[in-house]
């Protein structure tokens, strides 16, 4: 059966009850079903008689109240993006991010006492491993239920517009007692511990593509995260460079460690180094974009880590010196004048800058007839090359510090104001034309300079987090998110001489900056999240699927940027490693890249058709290339100046 209810503050009551107080508005309306099986029979008028008897201790007429109610499913109403997410998806494209995080080190002593006492003989490497355990109590501890209830929705099988949660009932037990709902975190549906990966790197590399590719069936769970402990640096999802120095540093605690003593046979003590060999455990994550976007994902899963309160902190005090910047000393008037001004900027903003980015989509989408990589796929069809799966890899680039001094010393020199991101996105997009230029060497030799794949410029899509990657205070993940497709150059001199003057990698980088500023300025990602917005509202489901595949204008790419925290954080004491995610890709894209910084340190990976690039590693190590030349620039004119 189906009821509805209201909510006063914290408190449920019935529609009912709640009547006196209809006049003050404020309240939600909810649909709740009742999970009990004894709905199903209408009740007697004797039944009726008992509940409205004055010796009842509890109300009777609240359903809550009722011994036989164990449970009740709330239903929300689903945000437009995540509607839009399932709407547009196709089978071939799922709508599902995915990333890892790897841990290592030692979990928190509590939680070595907790699991020695839950498992009498476990071994001593337990202390050194992440369990679905360990998952579930911190998950519990860290308040995740209450703060994302979220996560433990499902997509309503009777109407996809909602979700729902299902609920315990907390009933009082006297008349004054509130009764409360709590909600069931069944995490044992979401969570499992699956074998370690042997084979390095391409366990989980198949497992992840596996993931991509798989269809979640969002009436039973909206997400789920596999957990494997191993030798450190087995999986490949810490890099050699960092297993190492682990070890190393291991070895050097072992060693300084006072030796432990241990009775034996032959004497009554010994000594013996402490086995504490490093291990990792790797957290591989996948969700469907109904339930979040990417970004909103990572930002809501840092309430799992021990440094969750000072993330929060430092959010709320970053939104504290904001609306203290814009406090205006001025007096009454001058106020007054000050906001009107902003006003009519902010209007000739939306007005002139909504006319200017939908003249310009719409050039790209005449302009922009075929994608460079049709051409790439119908060969491969034609060669009987198999056409389906993921190419998946990932690196670490280079340090955040070094990547922003060449960001620095290229703007003065510029004089334009280049971020990391446009870096990055030169890199991509050089990588992308050696990707076309092998494709046309294998595919079909022709003269050097009568490409067949290569155009002189492609179409990049950036999708845009609305609120810079950031969950606010008292809000929970949503999906946030918007995008715009810029055109940038692809084939330039230098590429097809193989080599050039140091002048061309930076030549590349100015260009791409000017045309992602022009882009970024716009209100074009605040556009597309309302038209997404408006098609799964109003529209059907085809002509969604339709509109999204044309809203890309024929993008070879699609480039995530990810602002991740400066310095490392620990999940139950063990230290996160590494962090890197995959993103889904969209119809019609052959190519997915997400840049991402964490602790210091830019890292990229790479999702994309196994017919696009063959090869996911020599793409990387394209991009690596191209940020090397740009470093040397760099340095070179760092030197001259």
């Amino acid at each position: 059966c189906q009821c509805t209810y209201t909510t006063i503050g914290r408190k449920v009551v019935p529609m009912a009850a709640a009547a006196t107080f209809a006049a003050g508005g404020g309240m939600d309306t909810f649909k709740l079903a009742n999970c009990d099986a004894s709905c199903e029979s209408p009740r007697s008028p004797q039944d009726f008689d008992n509940a409205n008897a004055p010796t009842q201790p509890l109300a009777a007429n609240n359903p809550f109240m009722t011994n036989n109610l164990g449970s009740v499913v709330l239903r929300k109403r689903m945000t437009s993006i995540g509607r839009f997410s399932l709407k547009s998806e196709s089978d071939t494209n799922l709508s599902i991010p995915t990333f890892f995080l790897a841990l290592s080190g030692s979990k928190k002593p509590e939680s070595n006492a907790a699991n020695t006492t839950a498992a009498v003989g476990t071994s001593k490497s337990a202390r050194n491993i992440f369990t679905v355990n360990d998952f579930e109590s911190t998950w519990v501890n860290r308040g995740m239920p209450s703060r994302h209830p979220r996560f433990h929705s499902i997509v309503s099988k009777h109407d996809d517009r909602f979700f729902e949660e299902t609920h315990h009932v907390k009933a009082g037990t006297t008349d004054s007692d509130e009764t409360n709902l709590q909600i069931k975190a069944e995490l044992d549906r979401h969570a499992s511990e699956t074998m370690h990966f042997s084979v390095y790197r391409e366990d989980l590399r198949n497992r992840i593509e596996n993931m991509l590719t798989s269809p979640i069936e969002v009436a039973e769970k909206l997400w789920e995260v596999k957990i494997s402990s191993g030798a450190i640096g087995s999986s490949g999802a810490i890099s050699q460079v960092k297993s190492e120095a682990i070890s190393t540093r291991q070895q050097e605690s072992n060693k300084i460690r006072a030796l432990k003593r241990q009775p034996t046979k032959g004497r009554l003590w010994k000594d013996a180094v402490e086995d504490n060999k490093p291990m990792e455990s790797v957290l591989l994550f996948r969700s469907h974009h109904a339930l979040a976007d990417g970004a909103s994902m990572m930002a809501a899963l840092s309430d799992l880590c021990d440094e969750a309160d000072d993330i929060r902190s430092e959010i709320e005090g970053e939104l504290k010196r904001w609306k203290k910047g814009k406090q205006d000393k001025r007096g009454l008037l001058g106020r007054l004048i000050s906001r009107f001004m902003r006003l009519i900027k902010f209007i000739l903003w939306l007005t002139l800058g909504s006319a200017t980015s939908a003249v310009y989509q719409m050039w790209l989408q005449l302009t922009t007839r075929t994608n460079p990589f049709d051409a790439v796929k119908q060969d491969a069809e034609k060669k009987g090359l198999a056409l389906g799966g993921r190419a998946i890899s990932w690196c670490d680039a280079c340090p955040l510090d070094e990547a922003k001094r060449i960001t620095q010393i290229l703007s003065k020199a510029n004089g334009s104001n280049i971020t990391v991101n446009d870096l990055f996105v030169s890199c991509i997009t050089a990588a992308i034309t050696r990707q076309l230029i092998e494709h046309e060497e294998f595919m079909a030799p022709v003269d050097a300079h009568s490409r067949k794949y290569v155009a002189r410029n492609i179409n990049v899509c950036i999708p845009v987090h609305l609120r810079g990657g950031v969950i606010l205070p008292n809000e929970s993940l949503g999906n946030r998110i918007g995008a715009f497709v810029t055109r940038v150059p692809c084939e330039m001199t230098h590429d097809a001489r193989g080599g050039g003057t140091p002048s061309c990698p930076s030549e590349r980088l100015m260009k791409v900056h000017q045309s992602l500023k022009r882009s970024k300025q716009s209100p074009a990602p605040f556009l597309s999240h309302y038209v997404a917005k408006f098609c799964s509202s109003y529209l059907p489901e085809q002509w969604t699927k339709n509109i999204f595949q044309r809203a890309n204008c024929n993008a070879c790419v699609a480039i995530s940027n990810n602002r991740g925290h400066r310095d490392k954080i620990h999940i139950n004491g063990m230290q996160v490693e590494s962090a890197h995610g995959f993103l889904p890709l969209p119809p019609g894209i052959p190519i997915g890249v997400v840049v991402q910084s964490y602790a210091g340190v830019m890292s990229l990976s790479v999702t994309a058709e196994k017919w696009a690039v063959p090869d996911p590693d020599k793409f990387l190590r394209w991009c690596l290339d191209e940020y090397s030349r740009i470093l040397e620039t760099a340095t070179k004119l760092e030197k001259s100046q």
